[in-house]
Parts: structure tokens; C-alpha cells; sequence
């Protein structure tokens, strides 16, 4: 994991051609739905429940693209939750690409496939205002011995909002 870190942070220092590259920094706060995780024959789905998010963000500007590498942090309960009904467990869970979870104090790691997209106005000098929207899906974050057998894992599903401010130089 170590050397694909390194890699991708070298592959941000050397750019091919003339392409013009900008660095970033970026702190937002938002909102997180998830959905999936698990699901019962009854309809109760199992899995993480909103939490309020803060990330901190370094980017580079490679043309219209941008790369980053960002740290979100969310605390998050466990939800059981039927159409019209959640019940919530905090301190259960924490965490929410790779995602770092920690279930009743069992930690888990999950890799997953994230997409965002961002409006940006300017706010003042080199600081720009920001609205972000991504998507996140990754395998169950209960481990197949953990549900009963009349459990179906499903996938776990991230929807975020964030605003937040970055600065470049």
C-alpha cells in the first residue's frame, strides 16, 4: 500500500509535456447517506447511519483534471432501519478509495471506487468556495461470518454532500 502511495505522489511531481499544475488544499464539511450493508427477508436494512463529515484535501491541477489525495473523517452509528423507522446505535462504529471501519472495536479494511463532482466560485484572492457532491461503493462492511444466515450482505453505498473552502496559492 506503501508503494502506491509513493507512486501516485511521484506521478503528481513529474508531468509529462508543458501542462500547467496548481496545488491545493482544500477543508470541507457535509452530510453522508449510506445504504446497503445488509438487508433481512423481512426488509430491515443494517449499515452505517448519516454522519456528519469534515475532510481535509491536497490537490493538483493537471489541466481541466484534477488529482487529491483526501482524509475524511465520519463517526458513525450502526442503523437498523425499516420505511419510516431507524434505530440507531452510536459508538459502535466509526469510519467511512479505501475506507478504515472499526465495528464493536473489530477493524476492517474495505477498498472502494469513488467518484465526485465539484462547483466552484471564487470567494477572495486565492481562496474559492466549493459544493461537492460524490459517491462511494465498496463490499459489506460486515465480514460474511457476522450477519445470520437469513442476512443478505450487500454492498456499502456512500452519498455525500460537502461545502468547504480551498486555497491556492
Amino acid at each position: 500500500m506503501r508503494t502506491l502511495v509513493a507512486a501516485c505522489l511521484v506521478a503528481g511531481f513529474i508531468v509529462p509535456g508543458t501542462v500547467a499544475a496548481q496545488w491545493g488544499i482544500a477543508a470541507e464539511i457535509g452530510v453522508a447517506r449510506f445504504g446497503g450493508s445488509s438487508r433481512d427477508t423481512s426488509g430491515t436494512t443494517v449499515g452505517p447511519y448519516r454522519p456528519t463529515t469534515v475532510e481535509l484535501r491536497l490537490d493538483r491541477e493537471l489541466g481541466s483534471a484534477r488529482v487529491a489525495l483526501a482524509l475524511l473523517y465520519a463517526k458513525t452509528g450502526i442503523a437498523g432501519e425499516q420505511p419510516g423507522l431507524a434505530v440507531v446505535q452510536y459508538d459502535l462504529a466509526s469510519g467511512p478509495a479505501i475506507q478504515l471501519w472499526t465495528v464493536d472495536g473489530d477493524s476492517r479494511t474495505r477498498v472502494a471506487a469513488q467518484t465526485a463532482a465539484a462547483l466552484e466560485w471564487p470567494l477572495a484572492g486565492s481562496l474559492t468556495g466549493s459544493l461537492r457532491v460524490s459517491g462511494v461503493l465498496s463490499r459489506s462492511i460486515f465480514n460474511a461470518d457476522e450477519p445470520p444466515p437469513e442476512v443478505e450482505r450487500r454492498a456499502t453505498r456512500r452519498f455525500g454532500v460537502a461545502v468547504g473552502v480551498r486555497y491556492r496559492p
